[in-house]
Parts: structure tokens; C-alpha cells; sequence
């Protein structure tokens, strides 16, 4: 049975089958997914925008689907692996232990990787992949020349919400910490020779559906997390994590290290303000190739659930000296 590995070089070596599903699992995620990020965006000639806009979304949903049929493509296209081979042996062995046995070494397995993915983690996984093809599609179907090609009712009424909900940065004496902010630097090029002032700017047409991309983005952002830390939760531990953890300090340096570490990881958190700044979501929208840009500033989510993690291990720490000991 699979052990913890103590640092990455072990972790390159290691021979897990829960990483070893994943990475065909997210190689098939990727696959569909720039399948629709070549073609997402597309106009068919005859078609107003409002027409060409349902049939991207047409194949947006379509995109989506393939993402969930994973298990279908994994099984018709890696069925021979040694991945998939080692999943059937393990599942038939599991099959002829009694319950109370098959629960006890199924929990050591998922404690150490020998596993594949469970469902939940597999739904993690498309849900991100069918999210920043939501971003895609938003960037590449509905704005056009920097407006909403269509905007029902109800998304007038997000895009209200957002601008009764949004401070101005740059009005220092008039902030009122309200959920959204925006503020328009001059390092910000293309929106400041747009835009004279953020006023102006949540005012006018791309102002507006930068307020409708905020909403998706800033309510998906937890749900984003969630989904990154059903997948990478123990698979940090196995990359190092373990030797780092606030559960784990054994001395005085240990406690120091870990403690650095946190406060480090900490730092991270502050990102999530990223996911309700206006000006970040505007620059996005100006096209594919800005969104591209930003879309590296995802990876910020493995140090975030990192600072959550040790969040929590210090917690179980403090608790083990108070009251176990």
C-alpha cells in the first residue's frame, strides 16, 4: 500500500492511482475544452447576433456534455492503460471483502492515494472545466464591440445590483466598503483612455456587462474553490504539505517554520478580492487574448486552499494542547 511522500522528489515518483486518474481525466477536460475555445464565438452568416448568440450557447451546452461523459471516454480511449487496469483489479478486490473490511481499507486507500477519483472529485473537475468555458463563451459570444448582444430582464436587474453595490476607489472620502469595487489605474491602459473615470465607466454599455460577468464570477468564486480543494486536497499533502502542517510539528523549529509558512499561504486569501474588482473583469472582456492574460492568476487557488489547510491544522493543533493534554 502507498505511503505519504515527504518531499517532491518522491512525489515525482510516486505511483498513485488516484493522480494517475486524474491526469486522464483532466487530459480529456482539456481536450473538450479547447475544442470549444477554438470555436466558441463563432457568427454564421444570415444570423443576427441575438441568433448566433443561442447557437453558441447551443454549443456551449453540447461542449459540457461530452466534459461529463469523462467516465464513457476514459473506458472507450484509456480502457488498456495500466491506469484503467489497476482501477478494475482494485474495484474486484474490494468487491470480496465484507462491508465493515471494504470501508476500513477503502479509507486507507483515499487516505493515500491508492484510489481513483470518486465521483464528487470527477464532478469537481468538469465543473471547472465548464465554468472558464463559461468565461470563454461570455467574452466570445454575448459581448460584441464591448456590449451585451442580448440582456433579458433579469440581467438588467444584476447589473443595477452591481452598480448600486460598487465602490469607486478613487473617491477616497465617499468608500463604503460595499461587496464590489472598482478602480481604474493608469497602468490599466485600454479602460483609461477609455474611460475618464470609473463613474463613466460602470455607466456606459461595456460598464454593464462588465457588472453581469462580475456577478458570475464573484458567486462562482466559492463554488470555484470548493471544486479546486476536492480535487488537490490530499494530493498537496502528498506533494509535501505533510512536512509543513501545523499538525504535524514535532519542535521548536518546526513550529516556526509552520507558522511562517502560514502566514505566507495567509497572504494568498487576499486574492479573492480579485474576483470582486470590476476593473480585473473589465479587462477580461476587452478579448480572448486579455483573458488569456489573466487566466494564469487561477493557480493562486492552490496556495489559497494551502492557507486554508493550515488554517485548519492549526486549529487542530491548538486544540490537541488544550484539551488532549
Amino acid at each position: 500500500m502507498p505511503h505519504h511522500t515527504d518531499t517532491i522528489a518522491d512525489w515525482l515518483v510516486s505511483n498513485r492511482l488516484y493522480e494517475d486518474n486524474l491526469f486522464y481525466y483532466a487530459l480529456i477536460i482539456c481536450f473538450w475544452f479547447f475544442i470549444g475555445f477554438a470555436f466558441l464565438g463563432f457568427e454564421l452568416e444570415g444570423f443576427s447576433l441575438q441568433q448566433n448568440l443561442f447557437f453558441n450557447f447551443v454549443f456551449y451546452l453540447f461542449i459540457c456534455t461530452m466534459m461529463a461523459l469523462c467516465p464513457v471516454w476514459f473506458r472507450l480511449f484509456f480502457g488498456k492503460t495500466h491506469t484503467a487496469k489497476r482501477e478494475q483489479e482494485l474495484q474486484q478486490a474490494l468487491d470480496e471483502l465484507d462491508e465493515y473490511d471494504r470501508a476500513e481499507v477503502e479509507a486507507e486507500l483515499a487516505h493515500t492515494g491508492g484510489l481513483a477519483m470518486r465521483p464528487v472529485q470527477k464532478w469537481a473537475l468538469i465543473f471547472l472545466g465548464s465554468y472558464f468555458l463559461f468565461e470563454v463563451f461570455f467574452i466570445s459570444a454575448w459581448v460584441k464591440d464591448m456590449a451585451l448582444v442580448w440582456e433579458p430582464r433579469w440581467a438588467s436587474v444584476l447589473i443595477e445590483w452591481v452598480r448600486e453595490n460598487t465602490d469607486f476607489l478613487s473617491d477616497k472620502e465617499r468608500i463604503d466598503r460595499k461587496l464590489f469595487s472598482v478602480y481604474i489605474k493608469p497602468s490599466d491602459t485600454e479602460l483609461y483612455q477609455l474611460y475618464t473615470s470609473e463613474r463613466e465607466f460602470l455607466a456606459s454599455s461595456f460598464g454593464g456587462a462588465t457588472a453581469l460577468f462580475q456577478v458570475f464570477r464573484s458567486f462562482c468564486f466559492p463554488l470555484i474553490l470548493f471544486a479546486f480543494a476536492t480535487i488537490i486536497w490530499r494530493p498537496l499533502d502528498w506533494l509535501g504539505g505533510l512536512s509543513i502542517d501545523p499538525r504535524n510539528i514535532h519542535s521548536v523549529g518546526s513550529f516556526i517554520f509552520s507558522s511562517v509558512a502560514t502566514l505566507v499561504m495567509t497572504f494568498f486569501l487576499l486574492f479573492s478580492l480579485y474576483y470582486f474588482a470590476l476593473q480585473e473583469s473589465a479587462i477580461m472582456l476587452l478579448g480572448i487574448e486579455f483573458w488569456k492574460d489573466k487566466f494564469s492568476l487561477n493557480f493562486v487557488f492552490v496556495f489559497m486552499i494551502l492557507a486554508i489547510k493550515f488554517i485548519c491544522g492549526w486549529f487542530l493543533f491548538w486544540r490537541n494542547i488544550l484539551f488532549y493534554r
